[in-house]
């Protein structure tokens, strides 16, 4: 069901974005062409999630699947409006009907397009039961100027949730040390589990995805710059509360899967790899690239570092990230999106190997190991 709700929520929202990115004057609404997708794994956390990159404003969008009660899609509703706390604007997609056939998408349209409710910056969309045509109910019309959002801020520049350095041995490590802190007061990640973290890193007892020891230089340089690296996916993924990275009950059953199995386990990294491309949105990812692939297959490049600047492009192209950095244009460097999510997918095994040192294939790109994939969202 869950992967259902997400397949819904990204084929209807990446409907929405396309419409209003191609200038189509029913979906436009306030904004400009100019948008593009974002993530935010915060709390109330939307389902799809866009800025425009000439205001700055956001849009959170909620999505809710067919056959619901008429009570879920009330919830939806709410929901949306939660969403303007830290979003400029929002909007609900329901399906036309509820499970029972009350038509309670003109039931919510006139919620919104009464005196009580129709200045709320919150669209309406429904969609059919194939989810490649989403019709527009109720837009947005009026421009929050006077709104000064606060989400922009925490929102992310990828829709997926970043990773960088961490292997799944350290993570078992933070989520360990943020059940002994547990009783501490305060923001615990920055006052005892990293620097406990930091501590274990620089004096060799932490270990690669490969099971090396670590080897990192003790500079305060290299430990502030290090020190969201470890913490954001723990946000994101919802192990830990994003401001004292306390454990939540999903962090508390893995680090208890670990516990018992190990970090090493079938068990511990099957559980992390099915939150990473679920919760995490690397599927959505995966299957975007792999579409990428397929249509562009004759302009794939032949070395590794071109075919990540490649696939950026496009998905920049596609609104589905920000712009590359002027500067990463011009000096051909790698940009600051995609970076170490390949390495991450083949240490799951979620890629069919070229031979024992590369995943890459030049002029054909990534592998994909969908029986792996599949097995492990299934289980």
């Amino acid at each position: 069901m869950a992967q259902e709700h997400d397949l819904g929520a990204e084929r209807c929202g990446s409907f929405i974005l396309e419409k209003i990115r191609s200038n189509n004057t029913d979906y436009r609404q306030v904004f400009s062409t100019n948008l593009c997708r974002i993530g935010d794994f915060d709390w109330p956390r939307p389902d799809f999630v866009m800025q425009d990159t000439a205001t700055s404003a956001t849009y959170a969008l909620e999505y809710k699947p067919p056959m619901q009660n008429k009570r879920e899609y009330i919830c939806g509703l709410g929901q949306a409006i939660s969403y303007l706390q830290r979003h400029t604007y929002s909007g609900l997609i329901i399906p036309e009907k509820a499970d029972d056939g009350f038509l309670i998408s003109n039931f919510i349209k006139e919620t919104l397009c009464s005196s009580l409710f129709s200045t709320m910056p919150i669209s309406l969309f429904t969609y059919n039961e194939n989810w490649d045509d989403v019709a527009i109910l109720k837009p947005i019309t009026s421009h929050r100027s006077e709104f000064t959002t606060k989400a922009v801020e925490t929102n992310n520049r990828t829709f997926w949730c970043w990773w960088r350095d961490m292997s799944h041995y350290d993570l078992f490590e933070l989520l360990r040390l943020s059940f002994i802190y547990s009783d501490r007061d305060g923001d615990i990640y920055s006052e005892y589990i990293y620097p406990n973290f930091w501590n274990k890193l620089i004096s060799n007892q932490c270990r690669d995805f490969d099971g090396r020891i670590r080897q990192i230089t003790d500079s305060e340089a290299s430990k502030n710059s290090m020190k969201q690296n470890y913490r954001i996916p723990l946000v994101q993924l919802g192990l830990c509360t994003s401001l004292e990275c306390r454990l939540t009950p999903l962090g508390f059953d893995l680090l208890k899967t670990g516990s018992v199995y190990g970090p090493n386990s079938l068990s511990f990294k099957s559980s992390l790899a099915k939150l990473i491309l679920l919760d995490g949105k690397h599927l959505e990812l995966i299957t975007i690239i792999d579409q990428i692939q397929k249509h562009h297959y004759d302009e794939i490049p032949s070395k590794s570092k071109e075919y990540a600047i490649f696939i950026e492009n496009i998905l920049s192209r596609l609104g589905l990230i920000g712009k590359r950095k002027p500067t990463a244009v011009t000096t051909n460097a790698k940009g600051s999106y995609l970076r170490d999510e390949f390495k991450l997918w083949n240490k799951f095994g979620l890629l069919d190997r070229k031979n024992s040192n590369t995943y890459f294939i030049p002029n054909t790109g990534l592998s994909f190991n969908w029986e792996k994939i599949t097995e492990i969202i299934s289980n």
